[in-house]
């Protein structure tokens, strides 16, 4: 299943955020959306998930999601949304459970195995560390087999070296089973690893300034190489003049 933008502007009271968005996020490949603070990638990333309508313009779902899918749409936050009382596979279930499924216990086991997870099921959410939380609500997202997951910062809360580990984790699960995702981050390194297409979103009220295709695949994809760097320099020159313009009218509110 693809999601489509199609001239989509976006306003709340008399600020526009979103201002006409055409954009396609076609299956099986990762879609990072990058841009300055305020630019609405998490409006956008709203507006693809249903939880809002746009001011003008359609969002559209064509084609039909997976077989054995049971929410073509799922979220992953920064925060992990775990419950605290629950074990590592009972926080898991919990996306399961109003299904009647036959097989939930092998789908719980089949992704917490994916995710590196099998030995810490009966673990709670106090015992584990970010990275193994964040691990959690990803294998958790995955438990629905959905046709697109909406990812909104989901390593912004971890440290550096965590974050390089959660990475190395995504391009290994979309490496054995390829998935669609839209990836929101400030981190442009984030873009660059682990996006094969990368929005470029000019200050607010965002509009689409540039999308990069990155054609080297995830699993050839490394920390230091040089023409990832390159492509993050490159990210970087679209974006300076609009972060600074950014933050210059904040300072100005």
């Amino acid at each position: 299943m693809d999601l489509m933008l199609n001239a989509v502007t976006h306003r709340y009271g008399e600020t526009d955020v979103l201002r006409d968005v055409s954009l396609d996020i076609p299956s099986g490949r990762i879609t990072c959306i990058v841009g300055p603070s305020g630019c609405g990638k998490s409006t956008l990333l709203r507006l693809l998930g249903g939880l809002e309508q746009p001011t003008e313009g359609a969002v559209l779902q064509v084609g039909s999601a997976p077989k054995g899918c049971l929410n073509a749409l799922t979220y992953i936050f920064q925060d992990f949304a775990l419950l605290p009382w629950r074990t590592v596979e009972g926080n898991v279930a919990l996306v399961l459970e109003d299904h009647g499924l036959s097989n939930q216990a092998a789908i719980i086991a089949d992704v917490l195995a994916r995710t590196r997870l099998t030995d810490f099921a009966g673990a709670l959410p106090k015992q584990l560390s970010g990275g193994m939380k964040q691990r959690v609500a990803i294998a958790r997202a995955l438990a629905v087999n959905p046709a697109v997951m909406l990812m909104d910062e989901p390593l912004s809360a971890l440290d550096s070296q965590t974050r390089e580990l959660l990475m190395d984790d995504l391009v290994g699960l979309w490496t054995r089973t390829p998935f669609t995702a839209v990836y929101v981050t400030h981190n442009l390194a984030e873009a660059v690893r682990l996006g094969h297409r990368i929005v470029v979103l000019s200050r607010r009220p965002g509009e689409v300034r540039e999308i990069v295709e990155i054609e080297t695949p995830l699993a050839e994809r490394a920390y230091g190489d040089a023409a990832l760097e390159a492509q993050q320099q490159h990210l970087w020159g679209l974006m300076r003049d609009e972060a600074a313009a950014a933050d210059a009218e904040l300072l100005n509110v």
